[in-house]
């Protein structure tokens, strides 16, 4: 009879083949550019001019003075928000534009 030992769940392959090769993290970035009204607020999804990722960084303009004023005394519960809905620490700073 053969050895099992070998044998490793679909799911578990598949879920280390996206860490080795950091698509788990362009996946959650995806998402976050996807669900940003509901992570964000719709505020300031609206006035989202663009999100992009650089490492562990995020990058989002705003198209508002007044707003960019207002996040920036927001950034902590913004980055709660984002790494609460990804479930892992994506981002450790926002940088807003």
């Amino acid at each position: 009879m053969a050895k099992r030992s070998n044998l490793v769940k679909l799911g578990d392959a598949i879920n280390e083949l996206f860490k080795q090769e950091h698509l788990d993290e362009k996946i959650s970035q995806f998402a976050v550019k996807k669900c940003w009204k509901e992570i964000a607020g719709e505020l300031i999804a609206k006035n989202t001019g663009e999100i992009a990722f650089n490492k562990k960084i995020i990058f989002v303009t705003l198209n508002s003075a007044a707003l960019k004023h207002e996040v920036g005394f927001r950034k902590e519960e913004l980055l709660k928000n984002i790494n609460a809905f990804c479930k892992y620490n994506l981002v450790d700073q926002i940088v807003i534009r």
